[in-house]
């Protein structure tokens, strides 16, 4: 089960287990279809693989990053585009540590 802290507009969600469904674990506060600004990967070991697709295990990918150690941290700026963010967890390698951030726009 992944956990998920939310603050200023950042979400923060690590330990990820399984399939992680921005609809089903987003804060109440969050809109259903928000405005992203970036999504940053900070992996828990080298090798850590992230995919987030588009609101669905089939949807689009929306963000890949695969991290050649555990300094290697990813960003990706989304500049207010909107995605509901999914992540799958079978397309993923996620060590202990790892955590992803999701932070809204606020344009």
């Amino acid at each position: 089960m992944a956990t998920a802290n939310e603050l200023n507009g950042c979400l923060e969600i690590s330990g990820i287990a399984a399939d992680w469904d921005y609809k089903a674990s987003k804060p109440a506060n969050w809109p259903d279809h928000p405005q992203i600004a970036s999504v940053q990967f900070d992996p828990g070991a080298a090798d850590d693989v992230l995919v987030i697709v588009e609101q669905w295990d089939l949807g689009p990918q929306r963000f890949y990053a695969k991290c050649n150690d555990v300094y290697d941290q990813r960003c990706k700026y989304y500049h207010g585009s909107r995605m509901i963010p999914y992540i799958d967890f079978s397309a993923c390698t996620l060590s202990a540590g790892h955590k992803v951030t999701i932070e809204l726009w606020r344009g």
